[in-house]
């Protein structure tokens, strides 16, 4: 009876904490990911995505759930462990069973059924949502009814002592009551811009300084042999705070000028030259990672210069690039509200030829596969020459026309998908 007792008892714990284990895992996973990302995994048709899909909806029912297995857990540990200190380990004082009780439910039902689960959770979120999901979802479904009637009465206790209606969802936590509280439009507000800060975060390491930077020719630069006059109204018109310094050509930067080193020396009353008082520039090559420059650029300078491949000045990053990248336009009193994209009318559209390949991908449907970055370059490098105002090409559906160009540079273009085109030549 001895052995069978103690085989039921192992197994009776060892199920406990496989659940407990299970839950608490996917409660990290709820936590860790974004609403949006799970969705996504739902949506990719990844094996235990749809369920993960659930628990994320109302997480309410798995914290409700989890604490409930927890309880378990503990009252199963308890039990068994004090019944092994009684008939297994009978010459210890009687006084010792507690304590090998507590000692094996903190070993076993904290460490092994909620501390690792977590830990390995919070590593590999995507993966334990994925692994746990149908699991978690199935021990929800069958525990929550009981969690939920159980929580009635000290629901009840809760009203009557505050005199306020209790929580219909005891379960719930400050920040999943404020987001059911907001309305359904800014929700759905709140979690497209979590997706889209989620997704721009995820795209950072695949792009690198020449995607992100300021090019050479829009560069807001002073020559070495400025004067201060001609430094401040600089800055002044361009509303910038920090200038690269070159010698002769923009390929040869000497050094950055900072507003506020020029400002605090004018302020003094000190005579100095804008190219005496330019900090050291810091170079980078056009195929830097941008994570690692962003990285970098926190701990050293927020300018940085990007040079092409033969050591000539390719263009300019700044740190609010970077982070432009991932929240998108930041802009203050001093900088021009620019449109990248306007509507025309009649399916048409303006554009900056500044515009991203990828933007200009993700806003018409196309997959450009060209060594462009921008929708300028883009043109450019299809037609094989510099354009002409009026010139126009055909690619992936899409007409591009050339609606202005700056020396030989494109500056705007217009947009219009191919059907549009082709259905006026008809009516004509």
């Amino acid at each position: 009876m001895t052995v069978i007792a103690a085989v039921v008892s192992i197994a009776v714990l060892a199920a406990t904490v496989a659940v407990c284990g299970v839950l608490a895992a996917a409660a990290t996973a709820v936590r860790s990911l974004p609403r949006g990302r799970a969705r996504r995994l739902a949506e990719s048709g990844a094996r235990g995505g749809v369920p993960f899909d659930r628990l994320a909806e109302r997480p309410s029912h798995l914290a409700a759930t989890h604490a409930t297995a927890s309880l378990l857990g503990v009252a199963a540990s308890a039990a068994a462990f004090t019944w092994a200190a009684g008939v297994i380990w009978r010459p210890l004082p009687v006084w010792s069973d507690p304590l090998l009780a507590m000692l094996g439910v903190f070993l076993v039902v904290f460490c092994v059924g909620e501390a690792l689960p977590r830990a390995v959770a919070l590593s590999n979120p995507e993966g334990v949502a994925l692994a746990s999901g149908k699991w978690a979802d199935r021990l929800t479904r069958l525990l929550y009814p009981g969690a939920r009637v159980l929580s009635i009465p000290w629901t009840g206790l809760v009203a009557l002592a505050s005199g306020e209606r209790g929580s219909d969802v005891p379960w719930t936590e400050p920040a999943e009551e404020h987001r059911f509280g907001a309305s359904d439009e800014e929700q759905a507000q709140h979690e497209g811009d979590d997706e889209d800060i989620f997704d721009a975060v995820s795209d950072l390491h695949t792009k690198i300084a020449r995607e992100v930077m300021v090019p050479r020719t829009d560069m807001v630069v002073i020559e070495d042999t400025a004067t201060v006059a001609d430094a401040l109204e600089v800055i002044t018109e361009a509303g910038v705070s920090r200038v690269p310094v070159f010698h002769e050509t923009a390929d040869d930067i000497r050094g950055v000028l900072y507003a506020k080193d020029l400002l605090t020396r004018i302020g003094r009353g000190e005579k100095v030259r804008p190219v005496d008082i330019a900090r050291p520039a810091y170079f980078v090559p056009e195929t830097k990672p941008v994570e690692e420059l962003l990285r970098e650029m926190r701990r050293r300078t927020h300018i940085a210069i990007v040079a092409d491949e033969y050591g000539g000045t390719a263009g300019l990053v700044t740190i609010e690039d970077l982070l432009e990248e991932i929240v998108g336009e930041i802009y203050d009193e001093y900088d021009p509200q620019v449109t990248m994209v306007s509507v025309a009318g009649d399916g048409r559209f303006h554009i900056d030829a500044r515009l991203a390949v990828d933007e200009l991908d993700e806003r018409f449907g196309t997959a450009l596969d060209v060594d462009a970055d921008t929708a300028g370059g883009l043109f450019t490098e299809v037609a094989g020459h510099i354009p002409k105002v009026g010139e126009s090409i055909e690619v992936q559906g899409i007409l591009l026309t050339v609606e202005a160009m700056e020396g030989n540079r494109v500056r705007q273009l217009i947009v219009e998908p191919v059907a549009t085109r082709t259905e006026e030549t008809n009516d004509d």
